[in-house]
């Protein structure tokens, strides 16, 4: 059969699915669920993500973690998910695609934890890509200088087709060669620095959707001839109708999918019995790895979460500097856990040099260690001496578990701190601090054996920055006395 045969199959099927009218809920849930589920997983597996059907199932339907897989891949899974969710949710609708779009698609599918990196999500590529085919032979993609261009055409002439199709012209072009043609046109672009396989297959999917058909799906046993028929075309002038012709096949599967779902056939895969044991699996509580505080521990724990804290919180917080006549960050050591909530030894100085103090505890001390306090104090708002704020973090360390207490308030009140800033005494006035109004909250706690991400830091960091923030507002605002 031809590929134009082909098309007048689907065009067939589409009628015939179509004739059923709307669906039930739960006719609707079992085939987006199906699609989903192949989608999600195959497209990624694609691109080398590591998790199997069982993760990417447990991730969409009961949000259960994925231990033992990179972050990278957990989270662009997650991210790919809840975008085709939107696109097969939106369904039928308006097709026309835009440079915005296609950007947003892309920030949502990738992740990166290299800093470098995550400056190209996003935005068109400056470094030029290429591929090795399946003849071990090379095959250079748009070059960065063009990509621009070349996106802008495919642009218009894609929407200028949709909007051929929409009015109905007698010469308009048929929806799925559309959708197909925008596929290949877009891989051979290559417009992003990585990611582009996904994007493609999310944007061609897109427009199938919109223009009322089901979604494709390239799955393991598809992978081979897929690549070989982009390659032939790519690199050796090739038929572009035989890997359309291939691809038409998986938009009549996945027509027969949602007939089967409409006659009330089963529609889950022939793995999906393995992959609801793996999810059961997933949900027992396995024992819970225990360790108890050290001197490494400890160093640990400062290193990759309270000191992050302190630098993130502290680029908001010097944005305040200019509303306060004196700033400074302060750190108090606590060897021992302190009586009552009285800071020792205040010591001033640059959080790079309270950060070094506390990187050089002794060995010895690791065990007996309690925690400290750090704290950036802003002094004299516009020159009042009567309002000055103090946002603190104090590390408790216990047992098994450690704790970060925030403080976010007016410090010792009127002329002690002022002294303390000016004079750095030594040792403290042996009474209880005499806070003002005040703001107290404490993190999760959190066991040494539990993993703190770095997009939970930050989120604390805005948290608490907006915090404070809102503190010099009401105070200014005559809202706190």
């Amino acid at each position: 059969m031809s590929y134009t045969d082909k098309l007048k199959k689907i065009e067939a099927l589409q009628n015939k699915i179509n004739s059923h009218g709307e669906f039930t809920t739960e006719i609707k849930e079992n085939i987006n669920y199906r699609f989903r589920l192949d989608w999600n997983y195959y497209s990624n597996s694609m691109e080398g993500n590591t998790l199997s059907k069982a993760d990417t199932r447990n991730l969409m339907v009961d949000k259960i973690t994925v231990g033992g897989k990179p972050i990278k891949d957990v989270m662009e899974m997650q991210g790919h998910d809840e975008i085709i969710t939107e696109i097969i949710k939106v369904g039928k609708g308006d097709a026309r695609i835009s440079e915005k779009r296609i950007r947003e698609i892309h920030k949502g599918i990738m992740y990166e934890t290299d800093e470098a990196k995550k400056k190209n999500i996003g935005i068109w590529k400056t470094i030029p890509n290429h591929i090795i085919n399946y003849k071990g032979e090379r095959f250079d993609f748009t070059a960065p200088v063009d990509v621009s261009d070349e996106m802008h055409n495919l642009l218009n002439d894609t929407n200028a087709a949709i909007d051929a199709i929409v009015s109905k012209k007698r010469n308009a072009q048929n929806p799925v060669d559309l959708a197909l043609q925008f596929h290949l046109k877009f891989i051979t672009i290559h417009p992003f620095y990585d990611g582009n396989g996904r994007t493609a297959r999310i944007l061609t999917n897109l427009l199938l959707i919109s223009m009322g058909y089901p979604p494709f799906v390239i799955k393991t046993d598809d992978r081979d001839n897929y690549y070989h028929y982009i390659g032939d075309v790519q690199c050796y002038d090739g038929d572009q109708d035989l890997l359309f012709d291939f691809m038409a096949d998986m938009i009549i599967r996945s027509q027969k999918l949602v007939l089967d779902a409409i006659e009330g056939k089963e529609i889950s895969g022939p793995d999906d019995f393995d992959m609801e044991i793996e999810m059961l699996r997933r949900m027992q509580k396995p024992k819970k790895e225990i360790i108890k505080k050290s001197n490494d521990v400890v160093q640990k724990i400062l290193k990759e979460v309270y000191f992050p804290l302190l630098v993130e919180t502290d680029k908001n917080l010097s944005k305040l500097d200019k509303l306060f006549k004196k700033h400074s960050w302060i750190y108090f050591e606590e060897p021992k856990a302190p009586k009552y909530d009285i800071a020792l030894k205040p010591t001033i100085d640059s959080l790079q040099n309270t950060m070094n103090n506390f990187y050089t505890i002794p060995v010895n001390q690791g065990d007996s260690f309690h925690g400290f306090k750090a704290a950036y104090w802003l002094i004299n708002y516009n020159g009042r001496e009567d309002f000055s704020l103090e946002v603190s973090f104090k590390i408790h360390f216990s047992d098994i578990n450690y704790n970060i207490e925030v403080f976010i308030g007016q410090p010792f009140a009127g002329g002690t701190m002022l002294k303390i800033f000016n004079k750095l005494i030594k040792d403290i006035i042996k009474e209880e601090t005499p806070f003002d109004e005040f703001k107290n909250c404490n993190l999760p706690i959190t066991e040494y054996a539990d993993e703190v991400m770095k997009e939970t830091i930050k989120d604390w960091a805005e948290k608490v920055s907006k915090d404070a923030l809102d503190f010099i507002k009401k105070k200014v605002n005559g809202k706190i006395k």
